[in-house]
């Protein structure tokens, strides 16, 4: 991993350990936030397991916007399908679309790798919101709900990025290191990733 990077992941984890969290890399993580048990050692008091830089950025993301560590973000699963036609559901989506935009703005790869993640992150999504196979339709009933106010949608983006980079200075990052490693800009790349799978863009 170039060095650069390297120093980012390290700070972010170094500021997840300070909130009570011990992060740990696998290839066959699940990506996800859990209470430590006891099989788990002298680990803190929760556990963020991992695969990769992306997906600790994607994380860490939720953890800012949260504003603490929960199991799984404090995600309500009981309540899937999420509805976005309800402000719970809205919520859920601003806040996923958000993580997605700061773990693209993160990402150690090339900009094609962002994109590629960014479209592999919201391909995730439908299944949570009761349209689990049908891509192109959630897509669309998103842009419906971002079309609504496009504002509320980049100022979580922004919260998000803003807190990722509060977050790594607190992990010890340099100053002259906390610039993104590229302009991930929340309107411009949601309506190239539309365009990407056949979807009209609202106005």
């Amino acid at each position: 991993m170039e060095q650069a990077a390297q120093a980012v992941r390290e700070a972010a984890v170094r500021w997840l350990a300070a909130q009570g969290a011990t992060v740990r890399f696998f290839a066959e993580a699940d990506n996800c936030v859990r209470p430590r048990e006891e099989r788990d050692g002298d680990a803190a008091p929760f556990l963020i397991e991992v695969q990769g830089t992306p997906n600790l950025f994607h994380e860490l993301a939720h953890v800012v916007l949260l504003g603490r560590i929960a199991k799984d973000h404090a995600t309500e699963y009981a309540r899937i399908p999420f509805q976005l036609a309800a402000e719970h559901g809205r919520r859920l989506l601003l806040e996923e679309l958000a993580c997605c935009i700061a773990s693209c703005a993160w990402h150690p790869g090339s900009d094609a790798d962002a994109q590629a993640w960014l479209d592999e992150q919201v391909g995730i999504q439908p299944c949570f919101f009761g349209m689990e196979g049908e891509l192109a339709r959630f897509l669309a009933e998103c842009e419906q709900v971002l079309a609504a106010d496009r504002g509320a949608f980049v100022a979580v983006c922004e919260r998000a990025l803003a807190g990722v980079r509060a977050a790594l200075l607190a992990g010890e990052l340099p100053i002259a290191a906390a610039t993104p490693p590229r302009r991930f800009e929340p309107r411009t790349e949601w309506r190239a990733l539309l365009l990407r799978h056949g979807v009209a863009p609202i106005g």
